[in-house]
């Protein structure tokens, strides 16, 4: 994982992000970003990319995914992707597309931070 000096890839600037390694090395070659012990950064993003891993804030229940690729024909898939899962949000119960963002939700309000990857299909 990744904390971004600067925007990249639809993420916003001091975003913990987790990308393909080859990418994470190279922006950290060219000083854009700096390794992180992580999580992932709660709450709702916005990506040009076509997978992922966003946190769902504790309390809330969904999280919404922001991409321009996306309309309600597309297809989104989504998991839990934690070894401790949170004690209430234990799995994806649905994921809803819509034009240019997707909602990812789960079973309930998360008592924890809950990590989930995600992938789109538009």
């Amino acid at each position: 994982m990744i904390l971004l000096n600067r925007a990249y890839g639809g993420y916003a600037t001091n975003t913990i992000v987790q990308l393909p390694k080859d990418t994470e090395d190279a922006l950290i070659a060219q000083g854009l970003a700096v390794t992180s012990a992580g999580p992932v950064t709660q709450g709702a993003v916005s990506t040009s990319y076509q997978t992922g891993r966003v946190t769902v804030a504790i309390g809330a229940a969904s999280v919404v995914v922001t991409n321009a690729s996306c309309n309600i024909s597309s297809q989104a898939f989504a998991v839990v992707a934690q070894a401790a899962a949170d004690g209430t949000l234990l799995r994806v119960e649905r994921v809803v597309c819509a034009a240019g963002s997707f909602t990812i939700h789960g079973t309930a309000n998360a008592t924890a931070a809950t990590v989930i990857n995600w992938m789109l299909f538009p």
